[in-house]
């Protein structure tokens, strides 16, 4: 479990130094942080746990948490493509956010 604070602990200071929120809801905030964990061990990178590893190191460096996808989609969607960072505390659970990385999963 201390491992899952630390993850709670970080997401809140990258929300506070970006300028964003973090999902309020803590049992989600742990799902995340337990998905992080188990893809850092899997793949030896903390990809997004809402994401597909390609198994391409240069391709899954992008999904490290947060992805590089999470800015532009909290501008334009009020939350991230996971959920996990927003904009405010509005609720955006009912926003439907594209993958912009699907395309990697084609090749």
């Amino acid at each position: 479990m201390e491992e899952i604070e630390r993850y709670l602990q970080t997401f809140e200071r990258i929300a506070n130094k970006r300028g964003w929120k973090v999902n309020p809801d803590r049992e989600t905030l742990i799902e995340f942080a337990k998905g992080l964990l188990e893809n850092r061990k899997k793949f030896g990178l903390a990809i997004c746990p809402c994401r597909l590893a390609t198994g391409k190191r240069e391709v899954d460096k992008l999904i490290i948490c947060p992805c590089v996808y999470a800015e532009e989609d909290i501008k334009e969607f009020g939350r991230c493509y996971c959920g996990l960072y927003q904009r405010d505390e509005k609720d955006y659970s009912s926003v439907a956010v594209p993958d912009r990385h699907a395309k990697f999963y084609l090749e």
